[in-house]
């Protein structure tokens, strides 16, 4: 009964046993063969893809590359080379731009240096268009005058003759006036110049923002001075070309008088104590010419001034002017003649 018993417990789990143990043998085996035939597979592939690039290696055309290399170093040398020439072509082109610049600012000084020749000779023609002005009526004046002394019974007594001497350019000291409305003034005009040349260095910086400036100095003696520099350049010939160098001048200058009435009347200033007298007489006639801007309401006033003048040995020079035209100079301008 013991034996039996045995038996029939251990039969039906050894069974299984070996079932399972079967089983996942043969699964091994399985995977072992799938395992098998996938490597084979991949080796195959792999040595066909050796022998394609093995073949794609070999059909590659090496002189091909070669020569491809060789005309892309032709190519590039070429590009070099034609860089090259237009380095050259632009530095020709530079230098032909400089010359052309030094041509154009040659021509533009030129052009400046005419327009102030214009100018000057235009002043120079106005003067002398006021000078025969000036000169006719005087001239109508005397006309006048000699048909009323012919009208007239014939003169008895002595006619006073005012001598008129040759026109002579001023060199020594000058002494100026002013002659308007009858009135007098003494100008002083040596002391308003010797103080622009004080002055204008100094406001020279002014032209580093502005071709040009306008200054005003003074009052001094009733007159303020309005003087004007430009920026001037100049053109040094030279073997290479033209320099160019830039300079300051004085363009002109005006003077305004501060106030109305300046001066004295001329029958005042020429009575005994009269400031215009005062001053007369710390001057030499001999080393003096007195020069005397004169308005068109004045001529009649002039003459009669000449003529105390004259007698005191003075030489004097006359400069006419049209009406509300101010008192200037430039360096343009002529120096007075005396008579």
């Amino acid at each position: 009964m013991r034996s039996s018993r045995t038996r029939d417990d251990d039969a039906p789990g050894a069974d299984a046993f070996l079932d399972v143990v079967a089983n996942l043998v043969g699964i091994l085996i399985i995977l072992v063969m799938v395992i098998g035939v996938g490597a084979k597979d991949e080796m195959v592939q792999s040595q066909e893809e050796l022998d394609a690039a093995s073949t794609s290696a070999a059909d590659i055309d090496v002189e091909g590359f070669r020569l491809a290399a060789k005309d892309a170093e032709a190519h590039i040398l070429d590009i070099d080379g034609k860089i090259k020439q237009v380095s050259a072509e632009m530095e020709r082109r530079t230098r032909e731009r400089n010359q052309l610049q030094a041509m154009t600012l040659a021509a533009r000084a030129k052009l400046d240096e005419f327009k102030s020749q214009l100018g000057a000779r235009r002043r120079q023609e106005f003067e002398r268009n006021r000078q025969l002005a000036l000169a006719q009526q005087t001239l109508a004046e005397l006309q006048q005058r000699r048909q009323s002394l012919e009208e007239a019974a014939p003169p008895v007594g002595v006619i006073e003759h005012l001598p008129t001497p040759m026109a002579a350019t001023v060199l020594g000291r000058e002494e100026h006036f002013r002659l308007l409305d009858g009135r007098l003034t003494y100008i002083p005009w040596e002391t308003l110049t010797e103080r622009l040349k004080e002055e204008a260095p100094q406001k020279a910086w002014k032209l580093k923002e502005a071709p040009s400036i306008t200054e005003t100095l003074g009052p001094e003696g009733g007159f303020l001075m309005r003087y004007t520099l430009v920026t001037k350049q100049y053109i040094t010939p030279m073997k290479v070309g033209a320099a160019v160098r830039q300079g300051i001048e004085l363009e002109r200058f005006v003077l305004a008088p501060v106030a109305e009435n300046l001066g004295e009347p001329l029958e005042q200033a020429l009575s005994p104590g009269s400031q215009f007298l005062a001053r007369l007489s710390q001057l030499d006639p001999q080393r003096t010419t007195l020069t005397v801007w004169v308005y068109p309401n004045s001529f009649d006033h002039f003459r009669t001034l000449k003529q105390e003048l004259f007698r005191r040995g003075f030489l004097t020079a006359a400069r006419p002017l049209p009406e509300d035209m101010p008192i200037g100079g430039s360096p343009e301008g002529t120096r007075s003649a005396a008579q």
